[in-house]
């Protein structure tokens, strides 16, 4: 077996051209700044949730992870739909949909 130099194979190191992979492609802005859904888009999604799983009953860190929120964001609206009388909350913390709420 014969190995050939770099320069006898037709190979220059500054020939290669890199493309780039569009497989995964970026899911936030370059700046860094990631935004969050409208808030009924995120109403829809904590409500089509308890109502797909009835029993379901979250902390607020469990929460936020499920749902993909800053748990700041997950607060604010777990309580606003407390508030509404569409989820209780115990009074342990957890969360839980209202009886008779779906």
């Amino acid at each position: 077996m014969s190995l050939r130099a770099p320069a006898e194979s037709g190979y220059s190191p500054g020939a290669a051209t890199l493309r780039p992979d569009t497989s995964e492609r970026r899911r936030s802005p370059r700046d860094g700044v990631v935004t969050e859904p409208p808030r009924s888009r995120l109403v829809a999604l904590v409500l089509g949730t308890y109502a797909e799983m009835p029993g379901l009953s979250l902390y607020l860190n469990q929460a936020a992870r499920l749902f993909g929120l800053r748990e700041t964001t997950c607060q604010v609206v777990l309580d606003d739909l407390v508030r509404e009388g569409r989820l209780g909350q115990s009074a342990d913390g957890q969360y839980r949909a209202s009886s008779g709420c779906f």
